[in-house]
């Protein structure tokens, strides 16, 4: 087993525990997961008198099973995310999107092929510090599907997110990449389903670590890893995600640095 894996499993293992001592009535089970995000982003500008830009994001989802270790296994989803960008704002941005993720079936896993449909509002605070940043996140999206069953559900959910940038320094007069960055973050979802189709409010535990830095002053990429606790709509299984996540993003106009606070690096 490797460090990683091992690292997840204490850390959501006393995650769950908590949750578990908070109801002790639910039989909890837990199952891990190899899963991988590949992630390309185009940034623009709109219209800059009234601060607007707009972004496209088109993510691959894949994942393997309780069995395998091979994140690229299966092909979970594909997803395109349009951005509406406000940066007139001091230190905060408020985006506007729509998302499209396409999932596909996994008999093994119980997953079944159905589309998705996100709406999404987000705001981002961030505060400059001497070496970094530190950013809150909040995103309200409303999930619009069909379940297994054929019948429509339209779930809201609320996200909060706390991350912090640490800028590197440079010491090379002409270094390999540029504006490079370690960053993390912790965010905690929370789905508001009928009660019919999942009583528990939980939704997602989400940790990541990555790097990030400029190859040119107009490409910026992104390279991690991920670990998700995720409650199934059953109430009593926790799946646990763990694996790499890779972003590449280019900017019609050059950016000095790129910190991807608002990468929606997950599985679920």
């Amino acid at each position: 087993m490797s460090k990683i894996k091992k690292a997840i499993i204490i850390l959501f293992s006393i995650i769950s525990q908590s949750i578990v001592y908070a109801q002790q009535d639910a039989p909890y089970t837990m199952g891990f997961i190899p899963a991988s995000i590949t992630e390309g982003d185009i940034a623009f500008p709109i219209y800059d008198k009234w601060h607007l830009s707009g972004q496209v994001d088109f993510q691959l989802v894949t994942q393997g099973t309780y069995e395998s270790t091979n994140p690229f296994e299966y092909t979970q989803r594909k997803v395109i995310r349009p951005w509406i960008v406000f940066s007139g704002l001091k230190n905060m941005k408020l985006w506007l999107g729509y998302a499209h993720n396409q999932k596909y079936a996994l008999a093994e896993m119980g997953n079944y092929e159905t589309l998705e449909n996100r709406l999404i509002v987000m705001g981002t605070y961030t505060q400059e510090m001497p070496k970094g940043s530190l950013f809150e996140q909040v995103r309200f999206e409303t999930k619009f599907f069909d379940d297994r069953t054929g019948q429509q559900q339209v779930i809201p959910r609320l996200r909060a997110r706390f991350g912090v940038n640490h800028y590197l320094r440079q010491t090379k007069e002409k270094p390999l990449f540029l504006a490079p960055n370690i960053g993390y973050y912790t965010e905690l979802m929370l789905k508001f389903a009928n009660k019919d189709y999942a009583e528990e409010h939980f939704d997602i535990f989400r940790l990541s670590v990555y790097y990030t830095a400029g190859i040119t002053p107009n490409i910026h990429f992104l390279a991690g890893i991920i670990g998700q606790m995720q409650l199934r709509t059953n109430g009593t299984q926790f799946d646990v995600y763990y694996g790499p996540m890779v972003s590449v993003k280019y900017s019609i106009r050059p950016k000095e640095r790129e910190t991807f606070d608002s990468v929606d690096g997950g599985a679920d």
